[in-house]
């Protein structure tokens, strides 16, 4: 008898303590969320403030997919809590079933309804895998895109308009409301991955192949732009603004640095292969013909156990 009232005694205990630290870990979320949403109006940024067609249709898969699995997940926390309190042994409730092990009914919902979550969360995946994937132009976009050449150097961005015959570095303006083709290699540094959170789709880019993005933003302002692939010790710094501007503010700007008398000769992206730390924005006004097309190939031609920029690869760690 006293065996079993200490036995009894330690279930309770240990019941009640599972309870007691329920309701703290449902408090404690309950105030980080409120903390999290305070001001959350001015401070929301990437997939939760979108600026582009794409990034509206992943905040929008985000949210249909977070939906479909909060029908599993939030009866099992609530039945979680709800069991650990209605059969405590201080409740001592009369429809407590020890013997009680199956039921068709229970185990063809829990079993069936992840099923058909399972089954609605591949589908939506394979549509919006076609519907957004990154190397087709985006539909019901009018005009011709705009062409931009993304080259990722050691540790700074390449942006060529070889349309309009200019390039900067660490700086991106595109027109609103225009689809942009976006093609990506890198050169003197390991595997990137160019993302703009805002205007949506993150792409990797590796040395001797050629990435396509297409992308439209709706709306103007200043968005940030980033590599997400760690290429060594400058990675935290290949961060770049993203001007969206009207067309004509854009055509004014490209006359702007059409005026510049730098120019992106071979010897200048040489120096610019030297691997280097937040370089501030540069802009040239005239291009070597071909330059992105050069890199690629000196990947794709190159033999042997030298890396074919072995001679710049090394020179900021001998500074």
């Amino acid at each position: 008898m006293i065996a079993m009232t200490r036995k009894i005694s330690v279930n309770t205990f240990l019941i009640g303590s599972v309870v007691r630290l329920n309701n703290l870990l449902f408090k404690l979320a309950l105030f980080f969320l409120c903390l999290t949403l305070s001001s959350c109006d001015g401070h929301l940024v990437g997939l939760f403030s979108p600026k582009g067609i794409i990034a509206h249709h992943e905040r929008q898969l985000f949210f249909d997919t977070l939906a479909l699995m909060l029908i599993v997940v939030l009866p099992v926390i609530v039945m979680s809590i709800t069991f650990a309190y209605h059969y405590q042994v201080s409740h001592r409730v009369r429809d407590y079933k020890p013997n009680w092990s199956h039921s068709y009914f229970l185990e063809s919902l829990w079993w069936g309804i992840p099923c058909v979550i399972i089954l609605v969360l591949a589908t939506i995946t394979w549509k919006k895998t076609h519907e957004l994937d990154p190397y087709n132009k985006i539909m019901g976009i009018k005009g011709t895109p705009l062409l931009v050449q993304a080259i990722a150097l050691p540790w700074k961005w390449l942006f060529i308009y070889p349309q309009q015959g200019i390039a900067t570095v660490n700086y991106l303006e595109i027109p609103v409301g225009q689809q942009v083709e976006y093609w990506i290699t890198v050169d003197n540094v390991p595997m990137s991955a160019f993302f703009v959170p805002q205007l949506g789709s993150q792409i990797y880019a590796m040395a001797g192949m050629r990435t396509r993005l297409h992308l439209v933003a709706d709306e103007t302002g200043i968005y940030e732009g980033l590599n997400t692939q760690l290429n060594g010790d400058g990675f935290s710094d290949m961060h770049f603004p993203v001007h969206v501007v009207k067309p004509v503010e854009m055509q004014r700007w490209v006359s702007e640095v059409k005026k510049s008398s730098a120019s992106l000769t071979q010897d200048v992206y040489k120096e610019l292969l030297n691997p280097s730390l937040a370089d501030k924005p540069k802009f040239f006004s005239r291009i070597t013909p071909n330059l992105f097309n050069e890199v690629i190939m000196t990947y794709m031609d190159s033999t042997g156990p030298l890396h074919p920029r072995h001679n710049n690869s090394f020179k900021l760690h001998e500074e």
